[in-house]
């Protein structure tokens, strides 16, 4: 039988050894982690990866903004988790919740204040977008559209965007929304037309 390893056993710092019997796997972790075990580290690195970038797409696409910098803001948490010697990592209390969900709350955190930071957001113009405006402009000379695929929200960005030919911008302060969400809109109502109309 092994012997059961307890929080007054030293820590290894080459080494990421198996979880103590009296902590959770997760406090173990982040003990070694918190002590400069770098094998805990990539292992927390490996282990929750998923979870975050999980949270990071699910709030950038509830937000209606573009998934590309989902890696640039993952890098982002890892680097603010072991800034000033795993300060922020230090602030999890296993008493209030998992670390698990104090990631997923941090990761959203993060990627709401990259949507409020990143000011290519505010400048999202559909006419920075010439592919996705030409072919929807070809679509739109055509004689027959069927509006009908499309939602009252979808029809009043069209609206926006061609008949009073406003920028995302624009239109984003009109319909009181975030100007990605109406880029977002504006595809979707492309991809709906074309398929409705060309399958």
């Amino acid at each position: 039988m092994e012997p059961t390893i307890t929080t007054e056993r030293p820590i290894v710092s080459t080494q990421c050894p198996a979880p103590a019997k009296i902590t959770s796997d997760a406090e173990y972790l982040v003990s070694l982690c918190l002590e400069g075990n770098q094998k805990a580290w990539n292992r927390f690195v490996t282990e929750f990866s998923p979870i975050i970038r999980h949270a990071v797409s699910w709030t950038l696409n509830h937000h209606g903004a573009s998934t590309d910098a989902a890696d640039d803001i993952v890098q982002d948490i890892f680097f603010r988790l072991i800034k000033s010697e795993y300060k922020l990592l230090e602030n999890w209390d296993s008493t209030r919740g998992t670390l698990k969900t104090w990631l997923a709350v941090v990761s959203r955190s993060a990627a709401i204040d990259f949507i409020r930071t990143d000011r290519t957001y505010l400048y999202d113009a559909i006419d920075e977008h010439e592919e996705l405006k030409t072919e929807m402009e070809n679509i739109l000379d055509l004689p027959e559209l069927p509006l009908h695929v499309l939602s009252t929200r979808q029809k009043s960005v069209l609206q926006c965007l061609y008949g009073e030919e406003l920028t995302a911008v624009e239109a984003a302060r009109k319909l009181d929304v975030h100007p990605q969400t109406i880029r977002s809109i504006h595809h979707t109502a492309l991809q709906k037309l074309r398929a409705a109309m060309f399958h």
